[in-house]
């Protein structure tokens, strides 16, 4: 069974430190986190000036922290992060999916919602990885398209591709990417593509289709696991505050961007400390659209649906033990 931490403290407890750092349990030391730069940041938007909250621009040092004493909380890919923890024995649970898709095709000078076919050149991203599957999941088995995809290593490559239109001397007709590269370059008048690039598919929305379930597993937030009893309190508090972030980065991003621009104007800086600036996040999240892929409180995204559904030999399912509930 899932371990739940169930605290009911009276009003007067409840007091959040003004800088986010969580503190509310007396002696409980604030939490430090630490999250990829890019799409998950987003869930933080108001921690700029959280010395407590750390962002890196490299996944790979992120996933390092699994392993280390340096942080009580690490979010990170959900599914690579579990299957860290099962293979290295880590002292980490899965507590919350926070990003469930925000990956996109694009077309390059296409028309308006044409798919590819076998004369189109695709290019995407990590191949065999997660976001890989669910693509050849869906041409496969819902889209029943056969086409040859060609890949790229990462989603700042695919970006660099969709700027360019280029892959080794090609010309690029669709590239599977993620927000907010695909938004930035939209928007970026210096690139080759420049107002020739075209939204064709939203893969959380098909995903969702096919699958029935609320979308894909992408950046979760994992828990130390000694954390559960020293910090209770201040757990309760995190998860709070982090589910009332989500829904406003979801429908408010205009309160976004003010908190944003509050922790500093500076564009560049925006972007050192989230991997985008506000004006960006905006563009992206605004309409309702959600972009970034953010998953609301009341949706509910299971690791395990989603392995089920690919149909993959490389992904199993995880018991109980890794996942905790905090409420």
């Amino acid at each position: 069974m899932n371990k739940k931490i169930l605290i009911l403290l009276p009003l007067v407890a409840l007091v959040t430190a003004c800088d986010g750092a969580s503190s509310i349990g007396g002696d409980e030391a604030p939490l430090t986190f630490i999250s990829p730069a890019g799409a998950p940041a987003l869930a933080f938007y108001d921690q700029g000036s959280n010395a407590n909250y750390i962002t890196n621009s490299t996944a790979t040092n992120v996933a390092a922290e699994l392993q280390n004493n340096n942080y009580d909380i690490v979010i990170f890919d959900s599914i690579s992060g579990l299957t860290s923890i099962k293979r290295n024995n880590l002292d980490f649970k899965l507590a919350q999916i926070i990003t469930g898709g925000n990956f996109y095709l694009a077309g390059i000078d296409v028309a308006d919602g044409s798919m590819p076919d076998e004369n189109s050149y695709v290019v995407s991203f990590g191949e065999n990885l997660i976001p890989d599957l669910v693509w050849q999941t869906l041409c496969n088995e819902y889209w029943h398209i056969d086409i040859e995809t060609h890949y790229v290593g990462s989603n700042s490559d695919a970006q660099a591709v969709l700027a360019s239109g280029l892959h080794n001397g090609n010309s690029v007709d669709y590239v599977f990417i993620a927000q907010p590269a695909l938004c930035a370059t939209m928007n970026n008048a210096s690139a080759a593509t420049y107002g020739k690039v075209s939204i064709i598919k939203n893969i959380r929305e098909e995903w969702k289709q096919y699958s029935n379930q609320d979308g894909i597993p992408q950046a979760g937030v994992f828990v130390r696991s000694s954390v559960l009893d020293s910090k209770p309190n201040n757990l309760k508090t995190f998860f709070s505050d982090l589910n009332t972030r989500l829904i406003t980065a979801i429908n408010d991003p205009q309160a976004v961007k003010d908190a944003m621009n509050a922790y500093s104007e500076d564009l560049v800086e925006q972007v050192n400390r989230f991997g985008f600036n506000a004006n960006v996040m905006y563009n992206v999240q605004k309409d309702s659209a959600n972009g970034f892929g953010m998953v609301a409180p009341s949706e509910v995204i299971s690791v395990n649906d989603f392995i089920e559904s690919l149909n993959s030999e490389t992904y199993t399912v995880f018991d109980d033990s890794y996942f905790v509930t905090i409420e």
